[in-house]
């Protein structure tokens, strides 16, 4: 056999051979030796990306220094909370209306007659406030040429007027009746026990009633 045949055979089998077979810690290092050189590939993969990012990001928003806006949008003022203002409609309710003329207190739809008035003219005091209520009140009547009756009356709502002039509501009770014979004078208004009641419990303290006098309808 030649010299150059025994080389290629050579060569040939050489290049053939079956690499040596490595044990557990040569098998081990070598996976580590992968393993860090693709976590360091990975570090600098993602750190640059994100330097990038960020990079992007600030150029965006701060081209020349300014945040980015878009022409003619301003972000809102910031302004102080402000009270609220009662309305005019909360104003004090009216709990009825009183009308002179037809000797009626209404309520709602419910229409207490009155039995008997005394006292100044209402028709000039305009509205009247609640400002107190008593279950029984002695009230007192002045009588012509006698001395000051006091009478205990039920179910007495307590109202003034513009002048601040009290006036009563309550119930027209027998004395009362045998008062009025005498001409007794005191700014009252009395109804039946049943409406006194019902009145008495539907107003309230600073609720307004309501005065009308209409001199055709007498």
């Amino acid at each position: 056999m030649s010299d150059e045949l025994s080389t290629a055979l050579r060569e040939l089998a050489a290049a053939r051979a079956t690499r040596p077979v490595l044990d557990g810690p040569g098998i081990r290092a070598r996976a580590m030796r992968r393993r860090r050189r693709r976590r360091a590939a990975y570090a600098l993969g993602g750190g640059g990306t994100a330097a990038l990012v960020l990079l992007g990001l600030a150029v965006h928003l701060h081209p020349s220094g300014t945040t980015d806006q878009r022409p003619g949008i301003r972000p809102p003022a910031v302004t102080a909370p402000v009270s609220a203002v009662p309305s005019p409609s909360a104003a004090t309710p009216v709990v009825g209306a009183l009308d002179l003329s037809r000797h009626a207190l209404t309520c709602g739809r419910r229409v207490l007659p009155v039995l008997a008035q005394s006292g100044r003219p209402l028709a000039a005091t305009g509205p009247m406030r609640v400002v107190a209520k008593q279950n029984p009140r002695d009230l007192t009547f002045v009588l012509p040429s006698k001395s000051p009756v006091s009478v205990r009356v039920p179910y007495v709502v307590e109202l003034r007027d513009r002048q601040d002039r009290p006036h009563y509501i309550g119930v027209f009770t027998p004395k009362l009746k045998a008062l009025s014979d005498y001409a007794a004078k005191s700014e009252w208004i009395g109804l039946g026990a049943e409406d006194a009641a019902w009145f008495y419990a539907r107003a309230h303290i600073g609720d307004t009633l309501a005065v009308t006098d209409d001199p055709a309808a007498r």
